[in-house]
């Protein structure tokens, strides 16, 4: 594991490099970037336990706060579908901010247990 960067201390918040920029800041807003990822909790998700089966490939979903993790919802039924990992919690202040967040999903399966893979892109 590690982090990506260029190995100098200016990929470190707070550290000024000759030009007088700081590290940590990379000038891309992380609010606006698309991402995908496989949701958690799918099965014990109330779109499981309802349907006892995934959506399927290419259904819509939405990214909402849940009572305390971001996560996805089925636009057609409008059921929990899963929570995003935990390295998404920068969206908490998104959704806060006003940001909207719509995705698809790219892939299912029940085998070793229910997993849901979307992609996710800004509104």
């Amino acid at each position: 594991m590690g982090s990506t960067g260029s190995g100098r201390f200016t990929d470190y918040s707070g550290t000024r490099s000759v030009g007088g920029e700081t590290g940590g800041a990379s000038g891309t807003d992380k609010c606006l970037m698309s991402f995908n990822c496989i949701l958690e909790d799918v099965g014990i998700s109330a779109y499981y336990t309802t349907n006892n089966s995934l959506p399927n490939i290419g259904d819509a979903v939405q990214i909402n706060f849940g009572q305390s993790r971001i996560v996805a919802i089925e636009a057609k039924s409008q059921l929990l579908l899963g929570a995003l990992p935990t390295q998404f919690n920068y969206l908490a202040a998104c959704l806060q901010d006003g940001h909207s967040y719509i995705g698809v999903i790219t892939n299912t399966s029940l085998i070793p247990q229910p997993i849901v893979r979307i992609d996710v892109t800004h509104v």
